[in-house]
């Protein structure tokens, strides 16, 4: 039921894809076909991204507040409880309204995982090209990642190695910057949220690591979903903690000349006790 409901529909609308954009004589068109299908799957689950944007941003900007209240109630659980979930009603804010949009999108995510394997495992991709990457079907699950090492016969040389290599590291490079994005600045300063974000520190890592080891096109769609998720949550953060504020480089200037100043203020103290002891000697 799963395959017939959700894998096999998502693995026709691809092959449409193709068909269409190869007939329109673009080359690379499988390429061009995921990433065209992930911009499609992005656009119709972008009014529950969207939700689920705006939930994390209204959840993050009421963080002092909660603040507040977790020190006036620490020792009273429940109307700790009560309090919170009144300042959510009074503000409209729904604290789960981030998950539903994530679990409602859980099955496509995977059913798409799923077609794109069966396209490289099937065949339909193997050999296609695009842009620099060799093969859209490599590397597969069974060879995991033994095409890195030279010692191993899947091993196609560094120069190939090295170009299969790009996009596992955009897929950690944009995961990082959507953690930061999403990231609230006055985060940091809840302990519990501080533990989260150290412990959410190795995902992306272990993505790339993932991704070092499914088909290249799997990667492809990865990353342009990160890409567009990039754009989508700018328009409704901005940039979050990806870029420093105008206030944390000011800060971070007057600590830097506070330093200097006192590199200065240390070697000139130096000098003038150096030069003091200098005129005892003498004076003796």
């Amino acid at each position: 039921m799963w395959d017939s409901l959700v894998v096999t529909p998502l693995t026709q609308g691809l092959i449409f894809l193709n068909d269409l954009i190869q007939g329109m004589g673009i080359p690379y068109s499988w390429g061009f076909a995921i990433i065209l299908f992930t911009l499609i799957m992005k656009a119709v689950t972008l009014p529950l991204n969207l939700q689920q944007a705006r939930s994390m941003k209204a959840t993050q900007e009421l963080q002092p507040k909660l603040e507040e209240l977790k020190k006036k109630y620490a020792k009273d659980k429940e109307k700790l409880s009560q309090a919170q979930m009144e300042l959510y009603r009074e503000h409209g804010v729904n604290p789960l309204g981030g998950c539903l949009p994530m679990l409602i999108q859980l099955p496509i995510l995977f059913g798409l995982y799923q077609a794109l394997y069966k396209l490289a495992s099937t065949g339909e991709i193997v050999g296609q090209r695009f842009l620099w990457i060799p093969d859209l079907a490599f590397p597969t699950r069974e060879i995991g990642i033994k095409w890195i090492w030279p010692p191993a016969p899947e091993f196609r040389g560094w120069t190939t190695a090295a170009l299969y290599v790009i996009l596992p590291v955009l897929t950690v490079v944009t995961q990082i910057a959507m953690q930061r994005m999403t990231t609230s600045r006055t985060a940091s300063q809840d302990p519990q949220q501080a533990a989260m974000q150290q412990t959410m520190l190795f995902m992306p890592f272990m993505f790339g690591f993932i991704t070092l080891q499914v088909p290249a096109g799997l990667t492809l769609y990865w990353v342009t979903s990160n890409l567009f998720s990039m754009i989508q949550q700018y328009f409704i953060t901005g940039w979050g903690s990806l870029l420093p504020q105008k206030g944390d480089e000011k800060a971070t200037e007057a600590k830097r000349e506070a330093k200097v100043s006192g590199v200065k203020g240390s070697t000139v103290q130096k000098g003038r006790e150096s030069g003091t002891r200098k005129k005892g000697k003498k004076k003796r």
